[in-house]
């Protein structure tokens, strides 16, 4: 049985026009991302050393976990140590509840609970919120309340700049202390 030809027209025509109308996406439906980010890495007891021309470390960082959410991002560092190795003897300590190693690797930021000392018996302890160690020019600055402690002795003030490599400490603002005979 062969159809008129206007009836074969029209009825192809309506298979188009609902093949169309099918294919159409409907409000619910969600466009997949242009591109899909590469996940970074999760390390648990992380350590991280950098050495200076001769091989020597002069930078050792530590960490509970380290995790990077994209490849290229940020590190995001808990329970965090850091020894900055200026010299044989010249030691200076960095512990932080937690931090962030930025991609260029020339900068540490600490975070919570942060304390800056030479491990020397004795040694000055600086307590603040916020450090940041600059490796290339060997600064940790803080623009926090800071909390320098010399048992029996007290010194508070807010910011800090110390100069890691001329063993240098400096309060920035609004210093107070406290100190017994």
């Amino acid at each position: 049985m062969r159809l008129p030809a206007p009836v074969g027209l029209a009825l192809l025509t309506l298979v188009a026009v609902g093949s169309w109308w099918l294919a159409q996406p409907d409000d619910a439906t969600v466009a997949a991302p242009a591109a899909v980010p590469q996940p970074g890495y999760y390390v648990h007891d992380a350590d991280l050393e950098q050495t200076d021309s001769s091989g020597r470390i002069t930078l050792r960082v530590h960490a509970h976990d380290a995790l990077q959410l994209a490849v290229g991002g940020d590190v995001a560092l808990t329970e965090l140590r850091v020894d900055y190795l200026v010299a044989p003897g010249r030691d200076w300590v960095m512990t932080a509840n937690g931090g962030t190693l930025p991609p260029n690797g020339r900068t540490v930021l600490l975070a919570g609970d942060v304390r800056l000392s030479a491990p020397d018996e004795g040694a000055a302890l600086v307590r603040t919120e916020h450090l940041q160690l600059d490796v290339d020019t060997e600064l940790a600055t803080s623009a926090d309340p800071v909390r320098l402690e010399m048992p029996p002795n007290s010194i508070n003030a807010v910011g800090l700049r110390a100069d890691l490599k001329q063993d240098t400490l400096q309060l920035l603002a609004l210093v107070n202390g406290t100190f017994t005979r």
